[in-house]
């Protein structure tokens, strides 16, 4: 119940945050709030904030949890860096390079529990369509990483997403 409490809340922040700043004039923003709709329906909650630097790269930073006991993550950060080939001011066509940090208790193969922390790298692609009227954002994106403390019961992590949000 808190854990649906706590993901009402968010979402309704995130609306509120969408809604809330409309402007008649194109959006020259450069920051960008989403949530992973892929994941988050998947059972691992994932909200992101980009800063965008140029006209072709942005930074950011991406913080997950699971929210379904069948995933083994307290929490996980990925900070990335994004190069976009697209014809609009950082959208369309892009090449993400990012980093993991990770935290998760109890593995399958051991009997006690163990606290962990984890390091990886890895790199994704996809594409982001913007709203240049509204803000609003959706992106796609696919990639892969590999831990590198190598204690993790797997050592390639996956980078998916479907994401919404509002550039402001």
């Amino acid at each position: 119940m808190k854990t649906r409490l706590k993901l009402f809340t968010i979402l309704l922040l995130i609306s509120t945050l969408s809604w809330g700043q409309t402007d008649s004039q194109s959006v020259t923003g450069n920051n960008e709030l989403k949530l992973n709709a892929l994941t988050t329906i998947g059972g691992y909650f994932e909200a992101s904030y980009e800063r965008i630097l140029n006209e072709e790269s942005s930074v950011g930073l991406s913080v997950g949890t699971s929210i379904d006991k069948s995933f083994d993550v307290d929490f996980a950060v990925f900070p990335y860096y994004r190069f976009f080939f697209g014809e609009k001011r950082a959208s369309g066509f892009f090449i993400e390079a990012n980093t993991l940090i990770l935290s998760h208790g109890k593995e399958e193969y051991f009997s006690e529990d163990r606290n962990k922390l984890d390091f990886g790298a890895g790199i994704a692609v996809g594409g982001k369509f913007i709203s240049t009227k509204s803000g609003f954002v959706g992106e796609l994106f696919v990639g892969a990483g590999r831990t590198l403390t190598g204690d993790f019961f797997i050592d390639v992590y996956p980078r998916i997403g479907i994401s919404i949000g509002k550039r402001f």
